[in-house]
């Protein structure tokens, strides 16, 4: 399986509070929906704004990818990144 990649026509963007990540791999399409809780915890201090969604995009596609290689996407081609999602892909890195 393939890495999830971004998709060059479509920006990154917040919506109800979750930031919305337009990714592609070779088979499908994939918006990866990072919730608010998520976008507080990748980093400190707690900041759920545009700017820590595209400081911290290439971690939020890891964690999808790590999501869709486990199984674990969701209907209609989304993938949803939740605060626990993080910390477990963090603990799968520190693995190897």
């Amino acid at each position: 399986m393939s890495a999830l990649h971004l998709r060059p026509d479509l920006p990154p963007f917040i919506q109800d509070e979750n930031g919305h990540i337009p990714m592609a791999d070779d088979t499908a399409n994939w918006l990866v929906i990072v919730t608010r809780e998520a976008m507080e915890a990748v980093a400190s201090p707690p900041d759920a704004t545009q700017r820590r969604l595209l400081e911290h995009m290439t971690t939020f596609g890891s964690v999808a990818t790590y999501k869709l290689e486990h199984g674990r996407a969701g209907k209609e081609e989304t993938i949803w990144i939740l605060k626990e999602d993080v910390a477990e892909w963090r603990r799968s890195q520190s693995d190897h």
